[in-house]
């Protein structure tokens, strides 16, 4: 529930256009069980709170004013505090006009196919979920955002450039998103392409203390290690750090998103299925799906996904993950839940495998 900090005077006697300022915010805290095995077999456990169980704590910051006439002016800024590290991160930011033309905005924000993964996921938390394997969707970035009028009943078209900023427009995108809604279902697809005019790099690893001493021998200076920003070829699972292989310049990487829900009442389906393409090289690709369902038992709700995926390489290496989750949440009140969720990831044909189990408490105001 939002609640109005300043109802601002009316700016024109004429029109009595009015503009509002409000304040809403969300907060989740819970109490964690991580348990990871490397590839190697060896397990670590730790016990965390943390700020994800269920969601990203986050403040926003919202202002809107009618300027008459059926149009509008928007803005807010969303910040994504962590209640238990004491860190504070910009998240979203949108600046805008709406009217009968639709909706024309600025922002920064998560990359368009970022919802329709959340939308397919039974157990109600895609990004920071212990358990559901995907594609990793994009970054928070920059763009230029418009969003159609309803020309047909139920469906919805957005597009969007992003604007990296950059030379020669690396790093700029081009997207769009289609909604669908009828009666209990409703679909979703999106879709990006990315303009890679620099190469993406591979990681780099530390100079060994032997190599480093050579190098220091022959005035030459050490190599630190340093994370690539090309194609990603595993999972963060295990313990694992991601592994980047180089990328050409000049190439497109690309995105696709699908996400099906359909409400039957007494239970709701979802289904979804995401690809990813480097550009740079043929094999460069990854592709996941998940499905899932969730139950509305009156002040309960229980949601469970099952998800897998895999990563190929420009060798034509493939790394494939699969995972599941489950969580149970009851509603307290309108604004506080309660929550417990387990979720398991592994790398299949590999002993690397995350496990996580979570109590924890959310509140939105």
């Amino acid at each position: 529930m939002k609640k109005t900090l300043v109802a601002l005077a009316a700016i024109s006697a004429v029109t009595g256009a009015m503009a509002d300022a409000t304040i809403s915010g969300f907060i989740d805290g819970a109490y964690t069980t991580n348990r990871s095995t490397t590839s190697a077999g060896v397990s670590t456990t730790a016990n965390p709170v943390v700020s994800s169980g269920a969601g990203q704590s986050q403040l926003t910051f919202a202002y809107s004013e009618d300027l008459g006439d059926g149009m509008k002016s928007i803005a807010n800024i969303r910040v994504a505090p962590s209640p238990f590290t004491g860190a504070i991160a910009q998240d979203v930011s949108e600046v805008g006009i709406s009217g009968g033309f639709g909706t024309a905005m600025l922002v920064r924000d998560y990359g368009i196919d970022f919802m329709v993964h959340a939308a397919a996921d039974a157990s109600g938390w895609t990004s920071g979920a212990t358990g559901v394997v995907h594609n990793t969707s994009a970054g928070t970035g920059n763009a230029a955002v418009y969003v159609l009028p309803t020309f047909v009943p139920g469906l919805g078209v957005v597009l969007a450039k992003g604007l990296a900023g950059a030379a020669a427009g690396a790093g700029d995108a081009t997207a769009y998103k289609l909604t669908y809604s009828t009666g209990g279902l409703q679909v979703q697809y999106a879709g990006a392409s990315v303009k890679n005019i620099a190469a993406g790099t591979a990681n780099i690893a530390a100079a060994t203390t032997a190599q480093a001493a050579t190098n220091t021998a022959a005035g030459v200076t050490s190599v630190a290690a340093s994370a690539g920003t090309g194609w990603t070829t595993n999972f963060a699972i295990g313990g694992a750090t991601t592994t980047q292989e180089a990328t050409a310049a000049n190439s497109t990487a690309k995105v696709t998103a699908l996400a099906v829900t359909y409400d039957l009442g007494m239970a709701k389906l979802h289904y979804g299925q995401f690809s990813g393409k480097s550009g740079g090289d043929a094999d460069q690709a990854s592709k996941s799906s998940m499905m899932g369902v969730s139950f509305p038992l009156g002040a309960t709700t229980v949601g469970i996904t099952s998800s897998s995926a895999q990563r190929t390489s420009a060798a034509a290496a493939t790394v494939k993950a699969s995972g599941y989750r489950g969580k149970v949440s009851y509603a307290l009140s309108k604004r506080t839940t309660v929550y417990g969720a387990y979720g398991a990831a592994k790398v299949d044909a590999s002993t690397a495998a995350d496990k996580q189990t979570a109590f924890g408490l959310t509140h939105s105001f």
